[in-house]
């Protein structure tokens, strides 16, 4: 469905959106953006027991995210903080919500 006035995406934004979708496209992944995003920074541990994962299966989630450019991590002595590094997935997760996708 496409109309009069519809915008051309360029290739690098949709180089950039293919990127993050890919990232985040895993439920634990989205849950842990939105966590991030409704809170701000938050320790491994806070967003392991929030979500209710093992430390193995939260650390690889939260690994990829950061080398993926999602996430940004930083260490306060054996903490370490994750928080949300690119502004484009929040948008995703706003545009998530507005679309309300269970509701069809």
């Amino acid at each position: 469905m496409s109309g009069q006035g519809t915008v051309t995406i360029s290739v690098e934004t949709v180089q950039d959106a293919a990127r993050v979708l890919k990232c985040i496209g895993h439920p634990v992944r989205l849950r842990i953006i939105e966590m991030l995003d409704n809170g701000g920074e938050r320790t491994v541990t806070e967003i392991r027991e929030a979500i209710g994962l093992e430390q193995a299966a939260a650390s690889q989630h939260l690994n990829l995210m950061r080398d993926k450019r999602i996430l940004t991590a930083r260490r306060d002595g054996v903490n370490v903080y994750y928080d949300i590094s690119d502004d484009k997935v929040v948008r995703v997760i706003d545009c998530l919500r507005a679309c309300d996708i269970t509701n069809r």
